[in-house]
């Protein structure tokens, strides 16, 4: 008789990387749904007899009500860090079984996990989604010997890949038992006992590879809503409109583009899908909006432009330029204040995460602001930088570096006043200019 099969879901990140966001990334509402239900809720293969959802103590209460379709439990990782601790906090109830491994931070398609079940069904011990990717990637690449995978390179530098393939996603292995014991043989003080302990088994058993092509994304930091945001809404997106919805003189919609209930769009403005407005929001006139989700109960005032980028609950803009940003919620920009998104030399921009410097892979980035954060008029900041939550930016400062959250920052003045000795030219000398106008 077959032994069941349990899918072992990671989501327990502390999430450290996800600054300056405060909301759990697998939360992170998208497309009017959270993140957990594309990457888990909608994937999950009926061949699968139990979902343990490994969470932490902050998300398990929301991780637990979630519908899967499947019976499912939540276990808490109270301490330590990895894969291998995170299957190790459900070993008890996996002895015996055959395991499909999720990491609950990756996207794809829909049905990736039932085509790794139906290639174990042709008996092989070890079925590995990897991802063909053309660039670098900070994960872990799998190393071939032939066809036959052979072990996984955990972050190899620039040029030291072993193959194109890195692995994502999920992976089922035929005997838990021989997972838990390898985990117990691993030597090393790193985070990568998960990734030995695979390339252990595979000098022993048979396992596979399952490529795929793009599109495929991870959230791990934060410039990677972007990718989601983008994924989604080119792959995901439903267009239509929900109830009571006004749209006034003037304004034109071209391609994929959803609208919630008692959204307005106000005269002379364009909107190019594909493109999510929630309930309640509001578009005031001479707008732009491009490639871009826009949550409830937001108003884009007068003359703004929001181009490819997230913009969460209970935002409000006016004359803003928006650029390839993310703000996760109740944000105000100011008249006049523009968040950038191009280098001058039009370079990669990298951020800084944790003390470390990280190259983004995007040549456009602009801001990622956390949530409950004011913004002044005439406000600039540069591409790359981060925001913390509940901070307050003062009028006309231009902003190079990352923020804490909590912080007030002005822009020191140097200007005097004094007596003015000169006469103000009347009128009636401009009538020369007024009448070439």
């Amino acid at each position: 008789m077959k032994k069941d099969i349990v899918a072992v879901v990671l989501a327990a990140g502390n999430g450290k990387r996800f600054w300056p966001f405060t909301g759990d990334k697998n939360l992170w509402p998208v497309l009017g749904k959270t993140y957990f239900d594309f990457t888990i809720a909608e994937t999950m293969p009926k061949e699968v007899s139990e979902v343990i959802l490994v969470a932490n103590a902050k998300n398990q209460k929301q991780l637990a009500a979630t519908k899967l379709g499947v019976p499912h439990s939540v276990i808490v990782q109270k301490e330590g860090d990895g894969m291998a601790d995170a299957i190790m906090a459900a070993k008890d109830r996996i002895r015996g079984k055959q395991i499909l491994v999720v990491i609950a931070d990756d996207l794809s398609d829909k049905n990736i996990f039932r085509s790794v079940l139906a290639r174990a069904d042709k008996g092989h011990f070890g079925v590995m989604t990897v991802y063909h990717t053309h660039r670098h990637l900070a994960g872990g690449y799998i190393k071939f010997q032939g066809e036959r995978p052979i072990g996984i390179v955990e972050k190899p530098p620039l040029g030291k890949e072993p193959s194109e393939f890195a692995y994502f996603g999920g992976q089922y292995i035929q005997d838990a038992d021989a997972l838990l014991d390898a985990f117990s043989s691993v030597k090393t003080d790193c985070d990568d006992v998960y990734e030995y302990a695979l390339t252990a088994l595979m000098q022993s058993h048979d396992f596979v590879v399952l490529p795929q092509e793009e599109p495929y994304v991870s959230l791990k930091y934060p410039w990677h809503v972007l990718d989601v945001t983008d994924y989604t809404l080119h792959n995901r997106l439903i267009p239509g409109q929900g109830k009571h919805v006004e749209i006034h003189n003037n304004v034109v919609i071209e391609g994929s583009v959803y609208l919630g209930n008692n959204v307005r769009i106000f005269e002379n403005t364009k909107i190019v899908g594909p493109v999510y407005i929630g309930d309640n929001t509001i578009v005031g006139n001479n707008n732009m909006i491009r490639e871009s989700y826009i949550g409830q109960d937001c108003v884009t005032g007068f003359n703004t432009d929001i181009t490819r980028s997230y913009i969460g609950n209970e935002c409000w803009f006016h004359s803003n330029y928006v650029g390839d940003s993310v703000l996760e919620g109740n944000i105000s920009m100011g008249s006049g204040s523009v968040l950038a998104n191009l280098r001058l030399d039009e370079g990669e921009i990298s951020s800084v995460v944790r003390g470390e410097k990280f190259n983004t892979g995007r040549t456009k980035l602009g801001s990622m602001i956390g949530a409950h954060v004011r913004i002044g008029v005439n406000v600039s900041i540069m591409p790359g930088v981060k925001v913390g939550s509940g901070t307050m930016i003062g009028a006309g400062v231009v902003l190079d570096k990352d923020v804490p959250e909590d912080s007030f920052c002005v822009a020191k003045s140097g200007y005097e006043v004094k007596k003015n000795t000169m006469p103000v030219a009347p009128p009636t000398g401009r009538a020369d200019y007024r009448s070439k106008l």
